[in-house]
């Protein structure tokens, strides 16, 4: 069971140390001080550096221990070495937590810097504390007033509901300086670092449990425990509290995996996407994208009761790139219902279009009473779940007509049943006439066309996960089955299993496979190939080899007896002249499968999650187009239909311009079938490859298959 630290007095301190502090203007502590006087920090502040007997009109304490009481935190900075020296040289503990901002704590993996780590590390245990850092630039609690973070460029900083915590320092600097630009509140921000004893999730715990914080933001570079991450992803679902995450690096795997196509896929961050998608999380690619879902999140009054978006313009332009750009993200813009094409028909005039996204032109740049008429129009409509405005915010009072269309909006949205936001098609500075009039206003003022298209795709995705998780839809509990004696002995025996093995494991969870037989001979091929029904395909069967293409291991339509032995010989002969210390142990003769769709279904056992299953579109290219999903395994049939559904390429599934749709039950059974045999044997099995799949009319059948043994994942 996941276990988070009490983070209080680390974060809402009612006494600090400033440790290092030094009187240089531009130092760290200098700026610190200045924003504990700008904010009134109520609370007891203690100055530690034995150079000195006061600074800024305070005493200067010559060490942590002369402290006359034990404080909340101690902010320490000073370099690397000193951090160690100065811990080493405290008789008591006389502080509860501690925020190390400074680096060389085995950021580069220098030995130095890891023994310094370790050395945090145990004494954080030994001493029962909360440690915040190294490496980061502290933090700022606005409830406690307690503003840390060394910039003083924040001193528009209001409190409110928005929470963030970045592993990066830099990064989230900027962010919360444009956040305050544009006049959101905050109720935390914190600089994690390197993290070596209060982690990620720890911070967002805090979060979640704070009744001030609303929403959740997050700068990750990697996740240090993947139990705790879920625990507190489900957590804030069942508070119905967003947590928004930018994703920055890109992970490696071991030369292991990539023997596998799942395996080199899962190498990105494809995983942790699926686990963030199926647990509510929303992921974002930039800072831009993360504010603006924040303030969507922030301001809307309600979530929508689906994910159809209706829009309102004044640019015929503009109608068309919000077309294009929802349908980059596939955001539903639903058609309007007849009534609502009639109603709006009747209310504007020449030079309008009618339809979602909606040009009213003229008629609702003039007249309030026409733009308002557009609005009732269109939130009764029945196929409208959230409804958006094109709105610049005003910079001056020129134009009042504007003002009053928004305000007239913002008294509308509280009671209507269905969210409203508007948005600029392009982004905008913000001046104190706009941040005055936000504040006056309240709704949600996203920024460029693209950010609110992805915004809105964002608040709908969300609405649909916080209904199905207070529906008991996302029971993400793995439930095991103990594997059959043989299926164990075969996995725990072998490194690879080659075609022939995977498929016998394959064949007992009920995966469907073509007719097939391993000839250890010449006779024995022929003999098979007429008991299977020409054409055949005749398949090298070999230890270790896994991409038989690629040798020129695989030879297909043979068509009679005659092909058969001479693609035998000219494959033996080429196999034995490359690899003379590797036996050749036959072929496996297997019938042909013709038509349909080629697809890959495969599992791969993350380090940090676990077993996810993956699907796509198959055969040689998945790599090159990489076309796939990704979700924590088992998945039910809803979820793989859902996974086919994702897919850009799953229009060939149905019957793309004119062809015959495959059998999408049988597709979606053996992809539940995979991801449950990766859960059954997660701890035998490291990848799953089953490519292609080959979807047909009726059913389905595997034509190859590879799986990889945990055995294999230190090699």
């Amino acid at each position: 069971m996941a276990e988070f630290k009490d983070l209080s007095s680390l974060l809402d301190p009612q006494s600090i140390a400033i440790v290092g502090a030094s009187p240089k203007p531009t130092g760290w502590s200098s700026r610190m001080w200045a924003n504990l006087r700008n904010f009134q920090y109520p609370g007891r502040i203690y100055l530690v550096n034995p150079r000195y007997d006061s600074l800024w009109g305070e005493r200067c304490y010559g060490s942590l221990d002369e402290l006359p009481e034990v404080v909340d935190n101690a902010i320490v900075i000073v370099p690397a070495g000193m951090v160690v020296e100065l811990l080493k040289a405290c008789r008591h503990t006389n502080f509860r937590t501690a925020t190390i901002l400074s680096g060389g704590f085995g950021e580069g993996g220098d030995p130095e810097g890891l023994k310094r780590k370790e050395f945090l590390q145990a004494y954080a245990r030994e001493r029962g504390l909360r440690i915040s850092g190294p490496n980061c630039m502290a933090f700022v609690s606005t409830q406690s007033r307690a503003v840390f973070f060394p910039d003083v460029r924040l001193s528009n900083m209001r409190e409110g509901s928005l929470a963030i915590v970045s592993q990066s320092g830099g990064l989230v600097g900027g962010l919360v300086r444009v956040t305050v630009s544009h006049g959101l509140g905050l109720s935390y921000f914190v600089t994690s670092g390197n993290e070596v004893e209060t982690e990620l999730s720890d911070y967002l715990h805090h979060f979640v449990q704070d009744p001030k914080t609303k929403v959740i933001a997050a700068v990750v570079e990697g996740i240090r425990d993947a139990e705790k991450f879920l625990t507190v992803a489900r957590e804030a679902l069942a508070r119905s509290k967003p947590i928004v995450i930018l994703k920055i690096g890109r992970s490696k795997k071991g030369s292991a995996a990539a023997m596998a196509h799942t395996g080199a896929l899962a190498g990105n961050d494809q995983v942790f996407d699926a686990v963030c998608y199926q647990n509510g999380i929303i992921t974002v690619r930039d800072l831009d994208e993360l504010l603006n879902t924040a303030e969507l999140f922030l301001k809307v009054h309600r979530l929508p009761a689906g994910e159809k978006v209706g829009f309102i313009t004044f640019s015929g332009g503009l109608r068309g790139l919000l077309s294009d750009l929802a349908q980059d993200v596939q955001l539903e813009l639903p058609d309007l219902q007849p009534q609502t094409e009639s109603a709006l028909a009747n209310l504007l005039d020449v030079g309008a279009s009618i339809g979602n996204p909606l040009d009213s032109g003229w008629g609702g740049l003039s007249s309030q009473q026409t733009y308002l008429s557009c609005v009732h129009t269109l939130l009764a409509d029945p196929g409208v779940d959230l409804l958006s405005i094109q709105e610049e915010l005003p910079q001056s009072g020129v134009r009042p007509d504007k003002e009053s269309n928004l305000l007239a909006l913002s008294e509308i949205a509280p009671d209507s049943s269905k969210p409203i936001a508007v948005f600029s098609m392009i982004t905008q500075s913000i001046n104190d006439y706009g941040l005055q009039f936000k504040d006056r206003c309240r709704l949600p003022f996203l920024q460029g066309a693209g950010n609110t298209i992805r915004a809105l795709k964002h608040l709908g995705f969300y609405a649909k996960r916080v209904r199905e998780y207070q529906a008991g839809k996302l029971n993400q509990v793995r439930a095991s089955r103990a594997l059959s004696p043989q299926i164990r002995e075969t996995l725990a025996q072998r490194e690879i299993l080659n075609e022939w093995e995977a498929y016998q494991v394959l064949g007992e969870y009920g995966v469907s496979l073509p007719k097939m037989r391993v000839a250890t001979n010449l006779q024995e091929a022929l003999s098979a190939s007429e008991e299977i029904g020409y054409p055949v395909a005749l398949k090298l069967v070999a230890p270790g080899v896994t991409h038989k293409t690629e040798l020129g291991g695989v030879r297909i339509n043979l068509s009679n007896a005659e092909e058969v032995k001479l693609a035998w010989r000219e494959m033996a002969a080429a196999f034995q002249s490359a690899n003379p210390a590797r036996p050749l142990e036959g072929f496996l003769v297997q019938e042909m499968v013709r038509g349909g769709v080629e697809t890959i279904i495969g599992a791969v056992h993350d380090p940090q999650f676990g077993p996810v299953v993956m699907f796509g579109l198959g055969g040689q290219f998945v790599e090159l187009y990489q076309d796939v999903v990704f979700r924590v395994a088992p998945v039910d049939m809803e979820g793989a239909k859902e996974m086919v559904r994702s897919i850009k390429g799953s229009a060939l599934l149905v019957g793309f311009r004119g062809g015959k749709p495959v059998d999408l039950e049988a597709l979606s059974q053996v992809i539940v079938l995979v991801s449950q045999l990766a859960v059954d044997a997660a701890d035998l099995i490291q990848s799953i490859d089953v490519n292609p799949f080959i979807c047909l009319e009726q059913g389905g059948k595997t034509v190859d298959a590879v799986i990889i043994t945990r055995a294999s994942a230190g090699k």
